[in-house]
């Protein structure tokens, strides 16, 4: 078998692991400070002492195992005294950490020790593990002594251990990559241009590069990505597959793939990330052992998790959740360790792409090359606006100060004490002010209640738990810490002076985060973002932070020019400061428009406000006879009703908010669905965050008001549009509603898949 690369850390984490899961010291220190710590310690050490020592071996394993190459870097070895150090910085007395996790340490120490001496062919060594408290600076020695044969004897079962399970690992992808060879595509035959778009993906795979995919809806964009890049599994082209969404429905179309994919014979594995908060068998409880089953002892039971959970086919939410109950392992923490062992995840965008991305930091932990199908990438630029950004009210503040214990309560009176100094600035406006930068002794006030927190948490572990609002601010300056380190001229700190004398508001924005997805597309082996809506392409390119030569291709349709008619009525000024004159020619043009199209009819508005005023108008004028009436609520409610209501009934008039829950990631093939109305054009409201961000489009690529306006409105037309056609026997009728589409520079940004006609305003339908 091929020689298998493993670093010491990773061997240790997969073999000597156990006790609780405990996350109450993984917070602090920063790493900053744990790298100034580490220097602190070196330069106290003699001159015989050698930081950062590397180690390496390889081992052949033998009896059909694979052999493994091991590297690592011990923090330091002095060999004059036949010591190997591992050094571990805190801020709670070393004490109180967990037996587990220091005699996990140690046992780092030990494979380095064994490493060290093999190669220098040493009698025996001595282990030292060194906390070094950071607020004292004082150092915490514990020594072990060991033999040469003790070494040699635990290195060589940490080794056997972890090739046998790898062994493990490659009978299970020999029979994966035997079933690939053979895979058809998952339905009888490819769909017009499926077949071009898997063979761009596959390509695209194979040079390690990224692709930019535009496809109608309906076409089957989901099967076509999916099965090139399991093609590729097979051939070595890349290790795994994260199939990344942006929607609950893309996650569903996903699932739905792979398991018809498993019924033509695919032998590999697939795995559904979710939520922790979705995922957790104990809600309410907390993250580790002195509240939650699952987290108490869980290294101990993982083995055997891992064991059962490798050889199911498919790990849904549901699946996983019954491995986890029967091992009595927390689902979400069993999830993230299956990340380096599984061929398929299927994950939120989240998971990938956020400050707190623990798949990412998992999968390149784990090594191997990963491709990123990125469905309905459309979405992700604003699903990562607020990844990035984050809020800290002051009164949230002053109630956490009031639940606080004493030494965290004086924290909070610093912060406090900052943000009363933001409100003595010169505001630009008497209720609001933009800054370019979060000043600098606010961010110190927030690490420093980051670090009294953890302080507390290792004392006692519930202390969040009784205190929700010292809970709320504590994870607010987690998020403001992440933010503060990837902070760049796209961020800006918005002040809001709310009302009362607690009203302070501070939000941070990231106004165009495609410097941060492209820091996120460096890991990836390639990267394919698709979608219905990705025109004009040089804005998407921009806006998703893909490189210069990434392809971008739009698929020709596979359906007919004339399933979708769509007409334009250009007579109906909908612009906000016309709406009240027009109303009623409106009302008059929808009201005859369900008149005169039979079947179900989603109509979709810029606001709920004009909604209302034009359903009430239409009421007024006369409801169509035979007509359902159902209206999104202005909070979602009644939004899990919608869908059953179009599949069964056939007279349904649905009043909709353009964007929204209903404007795309819904599927109503057949007579579900037979004709939309688009009102407006769905420009994003004029606010200063839009303005702030039409003004930096402009200085970056010159074209403001069609970046951060133009484009991401017609991208939500072209959503609602693509909700009638589904498949190629579907047909369907849409009309557009705005003076606006008479513009060219408006109708050329159109879908290109359908003709459009005016709408006839004189002389009948």
């Amino acid at each position: 078998m091929n020689e298998q690369r493993v670093t010491v850390r990773d061997l240790v984490l997969f073999c000597h692991r156990s006790g609780d899961i405990d996350h109450r010291f993984t917070p602090s220190p920063t790493g900053q400070q744990g790298i100034e710590g580490h220097q602190r310690i070196y330069r106290r050490r003699p001159a015989s002492y050698r930081a950062e020592f590397p180690v390496q071996c390889v081992w052949d394993g033998g009896a059909g195992l694979p052999a493994l190459q091991v590297t690592g870097r011990a923090d330091g070895y002095d060999h004059s005294q036949g010591l190997v150090e591992e050094i571990k910085t805190c801020r709670v007395d070393p004490a109180r950490i967990p037996a587990s996790v220091t005699q996990l340490h140690l046992a780092q120490g030990r494979l380095y020790a064994a490493l060290i001496a093999a190669s220098e062919d040493l009698p025996a060594m001595a282990v030292q593990l060194t906390w070094l408290q950071l607020d004292t600076d004082e150092e915490y020695p514990l020594r072990q002594d060991y033999s040469r044969a003790e070494l040699d004897a635990f290195l060589h079962a940490t080794l056997r251990r972890y090739s046998q399970w790898l062994a493990q690992v490659q009978r299970r992808l020999q029979r994966r990559d035997v079933s690939l060879s053979t895979l058809p595509f998952p339905h009888a035959q490819f769909r017009a241009g499926q077949r071009e778009l898997s063979e761009r993906v596959y390509k695209c795979i194979h040079q390690a590069g990224q692709l930019l995919l535009e496809a109608p809806t309906g076409i089957g964009k989901t099967a076509a990505v999916l099965y090139p890049a399991l093609k590729a599994l097979g051939t070595g082209r890349h290790d795994r597959v994260v199939f990344a969404t942006t929607r609950i429905s893309g996650r569903r179309a996903a699932e739905q793939a792979m398991t018809r994919f498993v019924e033509k014979g695919y032998a590999g594995n697939a795995l559904s990330l979710t939520a922790k908060e979705q995922a957790c068998l104990a809600p309410g409880k907390a993250c580790h052992a002195d509240d939650c089953p699952y987290a108490r002892g869980y290294y101990d039971r993982l083995p055997a998790a891992l064991d059962e959970a490798l050889e199911a086919p498919l790990l849904d939410r549901e699946g996983l959740a019954d491995i986890a109950g029967r091992h009595a392992v927390c689902p979400y923490q069993l999830s993230l360790d299956l990340v380096p062992w599984v061929d398929v995840i299927v994950a939120d965008v989240h998971h990938i792409f956020s400050p707190t991305a623990n798949l990412a930091e998992h999968l390149t932990a784990s090594g191997g090359r990963w491709t990123v199908l990125l469905d309905e990438a459309h979405g992700l630029p604003d699903r990562a606006r607020g990844m990035y950004g984050a809020e800290l009210p002051k009164a949230l503040v002053m109630t956490a100060r009031r639940e606080a214990p004493a030494a965290t309560r004086r924290v909070l009176e610093r912060l406090n004490r900052q943000l009363l100094a933001l409100l003595k600035l010169d505001w630009s406006t008497p209720d609001g002010h933009w800054l370019d930068a979060v000043p600098e002794t606010l961010a110190s006030a927030l690490a420093e209640c980051v670090e009294a927190v953890n302080a507390e948490q290792a004392l006692d572990a519930f202390v969040l738990q009784s205190r929700p609002a010292l809970r709320d601010v504590y994870f607010l300056a987690l998020q403001w810490q992440r933010l503060l380190e990837c902070w760049g001229s796209e961020f800006r700190l918005e002040l809001e002076r709310g009302t009362g004398p607690q009203g302070l508001l501070l939000r941070v924005h990231c106004l165009e985060p495609s410097r941060l997805l492209a820091l996120r597309h460096q890991a990836m082996h390639a990267l394919v973002a698709f979608s219905a809506t990705l025109s004009p392409q040089r804005w998407a390119l921009d806006t998703l932070g893909l490189q210069a030569g990434a392809v971008a291709w739009c698929t020709p349709s596979p359906f007919s020019r004339d399933q979708l008619q769509v007409q334009i009525a250009t007579h109906v000024d909908t612009r906000l400061q016309q709406r009240a004159a027009s109303l009623p020619v409106l009302a008059a043009l929808l009201r005859q428009w369900l008149l005169s199209e039979p079947g179900n009819c989603l109509l979709y508005f810029p606001s709920y406000r004009y909604l209302e005023a034009c359903m009430q108008l239409m009421l007024e004028q006369g409801w169509p006879d035979g007509r359902q009436r159902w209206v999104q609520g202005r909070a979602g409610q009644g939004g899990a009703e919608l869908l059953p209501l179009l599949q069964q009934a056939r007279d349904v008039a649905a009043f909709c908010v353009l964007g929204g829950a209903f404007g795309e990631g819904i599927d109503l093939p057949g007579d579900e669905l037979s004709s939309v109305v688009v009102v407006g054009v769905g420009l994003p409201q004029l606010s200063p965050g839009n303005e702030q961000l039409r003004q930096l489009y402009g200085s970056r690529y010159g074209s403001g008001f069609a970046y951060a306006y133009q484009y991401p409105a017609v991208q939500k037309i072209s959503q609602a549009l693509g909700r009638v056609v589904r498949t190629s026997t579907d047909r369907g009728k849409a009309l557009l509603v705005d003076a606006r589409y008479a513009d060219p520079g408006w109708r050329q940004l159109l879908p290109p898949w359908w003709e459009y006609r005016d709408y006839p305003t004189a002389g009948g339908r």
